[in-house]
């Protein structure tokens, strides 16, 4: 009896399907992964069906999740500025998050204070992206850190021009402006010295709050500026060292952003959330939700996050 010989037609279409199967597996795995989230987003971007949200928006702020450290992309009609650059990461957290969204240059790159947790990833940042001026508050010297961070930024900073913001000093930002409310003293602790924003955009407004602490917030409400907002970005991580029920009544946020990762100091506390929950105001954490973002298209606030 005669052998039948193999059916190599069906052979091969068995072996195209199992590879067939295993490379859709392993594209959903690895679709699942951070790292697969930022090169999928970078990839429609660069194939221009997904343009930038910066190319349409009246204004985003983007709390990008760097673990218990801050930075926080603004945009407006194409203008971009970043406030805190988070750790020196081996991944460039920050770096990829802006090229992800299309940014190719920084009208502002802005230090709230000069803490390793802010100003770690700049030195990266100024090597990566043209920075038109880099803007701070007014330190006293007692506060400049002795770190191989701020050593790192002082050395990337040669050249580039900077601005110093005193209270009631402004910057333009595409259709935004971004007043220093504060620091209002010379604190000598590097926390209370933080540069404190108000940004206002067609009757949108935000406070960015650094790592200002109780002594600072309390001669903040005494200094009788506006402090109210719709965006509150929490300051130190949601510790209780910041955010007294005082504060958070007279800013009266209806978003609060908190910018945090897990660590031994278990933040944020419960304090600074009971005083945002009993505020009103709907509480985000960069630990629980990822990326967010806020959106104002000049009428409605839209709120996207990564989880």
């Amino acid at each position: 009896m005669r052998k039948r010989k193999p059916d190599r037609t069906r052979q091969w279409k068995e072996r195209w399907e199992r590879a067939a199967i295993w490379l859709v597996s392993a594209l959903i795995i690895f679709s699942l992964l951070p790292v697969g989230g930022q090169f999928w987003g970078w990839a429609l971007e660069a194939s221009g069906f997904s343009a930038p949200l910066g190319s349409r928006e009246l204004l985003e702020l983007h709390f990008i999740d760097v673990g218990k450290a801050d930075a926080i992309l603004i945009r407006s009609q194409g203008h971009s500025a970043l406030l805190d650059a988070g750790y020196c990461m081996p991944d460039d957290v920050t770096g990829s998050y802006l090229r992800r969204f299309g940014v190719k240059a920084l009208e502002y790159l802005i230090m709230s204070h000069p803490d390793r947790d802010h100003i770690g990833g700049m030195p990266q940042v100024l090597e990566d992206f043209p920075v038109t001026a880099f803007v701070r508050g007014p330190l006293p010297a007692e506060v400049l850190p002795d770190s191989l961070e701020y050593s790192a930024l002082e050395e990337a900073l040669d050249g580039l021009p900077q601005l110093v913001l005193k209270p009631g000093r402004s910057v333009r930002l595409g259709a935004a402006t971004l007043t220093a409310l504060g620091p209002v003293e010379d604190y000598k602790e590097p926390n209370n010295a933080s540069l404190i924003l108000r940004l206002e955009c067609r009757g949108f407004t935000a406070l960015f709050c650094g790592d200002m602490e109780k002594k600072a917030e309390k001669d903040l409400l005494e200094s009788g500026q506006p402090l109210s907002a719709h965006v509150l970005k929490v300051a130190h991580h949601g510790s209780k060292t910041s955010t007294s029920a005082a504060f958070v009544e007279a800013v009266s946020p209806q978003l609060a952003v908190i910018s945090v990762g897990s660590d031994r100091n278990k933040l944020p506390r419960e304090e600074p959330q009971r005083a945002l929950e009993e505020a009103g105001a709907e509480i985000y954490r960069t630990d629980v939700d990822g990326d967010v973002v806020v959106v104002f298209d000049g009428e409605t606030i839209h709120i996207k996050t990564e989880k």
